[in-house]
């Protein structure tokens, strides 16, 4: 069984996070590919899917939305996880419920088994005009709060779910 993993990511935070998602796949004994979501052109190889994006305003990132539309027969025929990354909003900082909303949005176009929402990472200094004015009327935190453990957790679970499907099937 052939894993892909791909994300949509604008200044790069969230395809850190693929990054996570397939090391950890491939430590746990799972084949996994990462691959730039505007490299895949058709998913006739892979078994199984992981994609993620960054959320803007609400919204999964076009490629990503993109991708569902384009492959949207072929992953409801696949095991599917998506996760979202965005920014902290509020005191406590936690992750914009907005954000949860357009992951799982995203969860029934692909017909998706799971959505997570992991906090993500704002800089500042690499953003727009327009992406500034939109982080400060969200009030959103800078900063790195992208939680490592939690994310390599999900990426073990998918890795024990694949393992015993694949034990079932054989």
């Amino acid at each position: 069984m052939t894993l892909l993993v791909t994300a949509a990511s604008k200044h790069g935070a969230t395809l850190e996070i693929a990054e996570a998602i397939a090391r950890v796949l491939a430590e746990q004994g799972v084949s996994a590919e990462l691959v730039p979501i505007d490299e895949v052109s058709n998913l006739g190889r892979y078994d199984a899917v992981v994609l993620g994006s960054a959320v803007y305003m609400g919204k999964w990132l076009e490629p990503a939305r993109t991708f569902i539309e384009r492959h949207g027969n072929a992953l409801a025929e696949r095991k599917t996880w998506l996760f979202s990354s965005g920014p902290i909003v509020g005191d406590p900082p936690r992750p914009d419920p907005a954000d949860e909303a357009a992951g799982q949005r995203a969860l029934e176009s692909a017909h998706a088994r799971e959505h997570r929402l992991f906090a993500g990472k704002l800089d500042k200094s690499k953003l727009g005009l327009l992406e500034k004015t939109a982080v400060r009327a969200a009030h959103a935190s800078e900063g790195d709060f992208r939680d490592w453990g939690e994310i390599n957790r999900w990426a073990a679970e998918i890795a024990a779910q694949v393992k015993a499907e694949a034990y079932e099937g054989s």
